[in-house]
């Protein structure tokens, strides 16, 4: 594979990324080479078997499911308003981004159309009895927008899990860079922010508020119907589309990241002793199971 690198005012790209037919690739080497040292990688054939591969689209939701109401940065719509606007997007004049859609708010069928979830999101210990038993910290999330729509920040997902993200039409373009940069993000502080860039042009950042993130080192590529993303936790990303488009995200949670997942979860009762101590002590004997029954 070929490297180009950009140049601008601020970080320099790469366009490297792993490459594999899902056919190809077994999962003790899927495992060691990327899912545990934390190294991104893009999946083709993962979902094939999904209906949804094959019957959504844009004319699928805007005919069958025009009716849907949708919120979206507090404006009110429909789904057939939503695509509609989405065929005529700019990049100066983006539609609304719909966003961290939950699957689970969308009708049955639909949910059914993208069931099972590909097995190169496993292993993923949200799935785990012990884990469900408490609470659902798995999100299968739904992403529908138009050329030039972005995400609005750069970000690491929150609680440090890891990001699946499946591509079903369009094109999108991704940045990440590596969790050991983080010191170059301007994070915000506090841990509602922490996890947020205050950088809000990658391309052309203001380095006189942020004169550090020039010295950063990312990758830039892109996503295509049929793939799927693994943004490991704790790698910062943003993505613009290119074209528009529908995605399906999934978080994840394993052995490369759960030490990370439950030290911020237990964050949330850091003004109980009790409950961060009993909380902290289920998530080890959560992911110690885990490890018992195999789920690298």
């Amino acid at each position: 594979m070929t490297t180009t690198t950009y140049t601008a005012s601020g970080p320099t790209f790469s366009d490297r990324i792993d490459r594999h037919d899902w056919s190809t690739i077994d999962q003790a080497r899927y495992l060691r080479e990327y899912i545990l040292p934390l190294k991104p990688v893009i999946i083709t054939g993962g979902f094939d078997h999904w209906p949804a591969r094959k019957k959504w689209c844009l004319d699928f939701f805007q005919k069958q499911y025009g009716h849907l109401p949708l919120e979206i940065d507090r404006r009110k719509l429909s789904m057939a308003t939503l695509i509609e606007e989405v065929k005529h997007s700019t990049p100066t004049r983006p539609a609304p981004y719909l966003r961290n859609f939950l699957v689970k708010r969308l009708p049955k069928e639909l949910q059914r159309d993208i069931d099972p979830l590909p097995e190169c999101i496993n292993p993923n210990w949200l799935n785990t009895w012990l884990i469900k038993l408490w609470k659902d910290w798995r999100f299968v999330e739904l992403y529908i927008g138009g050329t030039g729509a972005k995400f609005p920040f750069l970000h690491y997902d929150g609680s440090h899990t890891h990001a699946f993200l499946m591509q079903l039409e369009g094109v999108k373009e991704y940045v990440a860079f590596p969790p050991q940069q983080t010191s170059l993000m301007y994070a915000g502080d506090g841990r509602f922010t922490e996890n947020a860039s205050a950088v809000d042009n990658i391309d052309a950042p203001d380095l006189a508020r942020f004169p550090r993130f020039a010295e950063a080192r990312g990758v830039r590529f892109k996503l295509h119907p049929g793939e799927t993303l693994y943004v490991p936790a704790g790698w910062w990303h943003t993505a613009r589309i290119l074209s528009p488009s529908i995605t399906v995200s999934v978080n994840c949670a394993n052995a490369a990241n759960w030490k990370d997942f439950a030290r911020d979860v237990s964050r949330n009762w850091e003004g109980s002793s009790v409950k961060h101590t009993m909380g902290s002590a289920y998530l080890f004997l959560a992911g110690a199971l885990a490890r018992l029954e195999g789920r690298s």
